[in-house]
């Protein structure tokens, strides 16, 4: 399959984009099935709420325009009243009220989960730009919208119709009928509306937050450059992380030079390779390798080592297998621990460091030893 070319957003969004995204605000969100939740919240809120919450209007109704009536306003009583009034309807409101905003809460948070992002209200000059607001404007997201309205429009006009159409007879009727009976017969008429219309609107909405995380999803697909551009942002600059390693190559080539001065040997090439052997009889059970290098590494370890007066003993094929086989800071192999023994027994004998003669005092070991 060719890779695409150009600016085609081909490839699904990464979790680093759809993190961005989110700390951006940029949500998926169905506002159908908000409003359809808080319709629903409403009906059942108006259900066990709804006697208490008429017969306090009622009262507070019956006190203002009955008893009330008779008091004396003026400028002075004026506030205090409207005051009291307004209290006392809150009073009355304030649980219904407190049930729809816990609806709205609990159903954002339900989609979105819990986000506090300022970037969705922030100002940006490219809103107002006329160029960009009209391709908003005739942009396929503002038809699908479009479209959605006028479908939800005909729905709930149809379910309006047959819903008064069973119940027309009924309805012509309430002229006979007293204050009280018209309400609760107009009460029953409009919670069977109302029913209907947030099933409809519920099934709608659970549609339309699905589609809504697709449409989120195909918006923040990625070109194939976008997922270089962020692997690199991810993973850091390629210049940098090499810049990094030559300088941690830099310090583990001064740490090992450091080394060398206090080999007991070291063998060469005798010019390709040099490796540098340390065995401190009393705490090591098999010479270990300090240092290692070929060609310009090799000559600094010799250059290091005359500096030092550490014995430079050319053992060609022991050189070349040392170099290979053993890693820096690991000991010798079995099957090369008699040739260095011979080696180091040699070095013994002519090495004449006193740090080292010290160190080999009386703790000669007997396989290292030659006769």
């Amino acid at each position: 399959m060719a890779e695409d070319t150009g600016g085609e957003k081909s490839l699904p969004a990464s979790e680093q984009k759809i993190r961005r995204a989110r700390e951006d605000g940029n949500v998926p969100k169905s506002q159908d099935l908000s409003a359809a939740w808080t319709l629903l919240v409403a009906l059942l809120g108006m259900y066990f709420l709804g006697p208490g919450m008429f017969r306090g209007l009622i009262e507070m109704a019956s006190h203002y325009f009955g008893e009330g009536i008779h008091q004396e306003i003026s400028v002075a009583t004026f506030p205090a009243l409207t005051t009291t009034a307004l209290l006392r309807l809150g009073y009355i409101l304030w649980p219904f009220l407190f049930l729809l905003v816990s609806a709205g809460l609990f159903i954002n948070l339900l989609q979105v989960g819990l986000l506090f992002s300022t970037k969705a209200i922030t100002p940006k000059l490219d809103k107002i730009n006329p160029l960009k607001g009209f391709k908003r404007f005739v942009s396929m997201r503002t038809f699908v919208e479009l479209i959605k309205s006028l479908m939800k429009v005909a729905l709930v006009s149809v379910i309006v119709y047959f819903t008064l159409r069973d119940r027309w007879p009924e309805l012509m009727n309430l002229i006979y009928l007293e204050p009280i009976g018209t309400a609760m017969a107009v009460g029953e008429v409009v919670i069977e509306v109302w029913w209907r219309i947030v099933a409809a609107m519920l099934v709608l909405g659970l549609i339309d937050f699905g589609f809504q995380k697709w449409q989120h999803l195909q918006e923040l697909r990625m070109t194939h450059q976008e997922v270089k551009e962020e692997s690199k942002q991810l993973e850091g600059d390629p210049k940098i992380k090499q810049r990094i390693r030559q300088l941690q190559r830099q310090m583990a080539t001064q740490r090992m030079m450091q080394e060398v001065p206090t080999a007991d040997v070291v063998i060469t090439n005798p010019i390709r390779f040099a490796i540098a052997l340390r065995y401190d009889m009393a705490n090591m059970e098999s010479p270990i390798v300090v240092a290692k290098g070929a060609r310009i590494l090799a000559k600094r370890i010799r250059d290091i080592a005359t500096e030092n007066q550490v014995p430079i003993v050319e053992k060609p094929e022991l050189a070349r297998n040392l170099y290979r086989n053993v890693e820096v800071g690991q000991p010798v192999p079995e099957d090369v621990f008699l040739a260095v023994a011979e080696v180091l027994a040699f070095v013994y004998r002519i090495d004449e460091r006193d740090e080292k003669l010290n160190e080999r005092r009386g703790s000669m070991t007997p396989g290292l030893a030659t006769s």
